[in-house]
C-alpha cells in the first residue's frame, strides 16, 4: 500500500514540470552565473519586444469591408 502511495506522490509531484517555461526573471537569473550556457528562449530574448508583446500596442484597423452590419 505505502509503495502506491509513494508511486502516487512522486507522479504527481514531478508531472508539472513538462509545461515549465522560461521568463524574464528567469533568463537573468540564468545569465548572472558564470559559466552558463543560455538556451534559445534566453538568447533570443528582447526587453522591447517583449514588453510590446505584454502592452498590446498594435493598433488594428479595419477596413469597410471588414465591418458587419446587422438589420432587423
Amino acid at each position: 500500500m505505502y509503495k502506491y502511495l509513494i508511486a502516487i506522490v512522486f507522479i504527481s509531484l514531478f508531472s508539472g514540470c513538462s509545461y515549465f517555461t522560461f521568463n524574464a526573471t528567469l533568463c537573468k537569473q540564468i545569465a548572472s552565473e558564470p559559466n552558463v550556457v543560455l538556451t534559445d528562449e534566453c538568447r533570443n530574448y528582447i526587453e522591447e519586444e517583449a514588453q510590446k508583446a505584454f502592452d498590446n500596442t498594435k493598433k488594428t484597423e479595419q477596413s469597410e469591408i471588414d465591418k458587419v452590419e446587422f438589420n432587423r
